[in-house]
């Protein structure tokens, strides 16, 4: 090989390196970004790719979180039958406990009925 040969693929290879960095910046942006996005609206992170997905990109659906012993899973309780003051559910991975009486909403729709344990 030539010296100019040697040079075109040192080139090649610092370029290849250099959009492979560029890459790996972005994914560490966009995953910081998502997971603060997570956070703030108290959702998973695949809730929120979901959420934040362009239209038309397929996006998993998110796994049901397993129960938390003494807490069962939230479900959406009939008018007559309401979540109590005490009562604890889990929700979304968390165990939850109804400061409200005539509890019909879930934590996320009226976070002021449930106090996160």
């Amino acid at each position: 090989m030539t010296p100019e040969q040697i040079q075109a693929l040192i080139d090649d290879a610092q370029a290849a390196l250099d959009a492979r960095a560029e890459l790996d910046h972005a994914a560490q942006a966009v995953t910081a970004a998502v997971q603060a996005y997570a956070a703030a609206a108290e959702v998973t992170v695949l809730q929120a790719w979901r959420a934040l997905a362009p239209e038309g990109v397929e996006v998993p659906p998110d796994p049901e979180p397993e129960p938390v012993p003494d807490a069962p899973l939230w479900v959406q309780p009939q008018a007559h039958k309401p979540y109590r003051i005490g009562d604890r559910v889990s929700f979304r991975g968390s165990v939850y406990e109804s400061v409200h009486d005539a509890n019909v909403w879930s934590p996320t729709a009226y976070p002021m009925g449930w106090r996160k344990l």
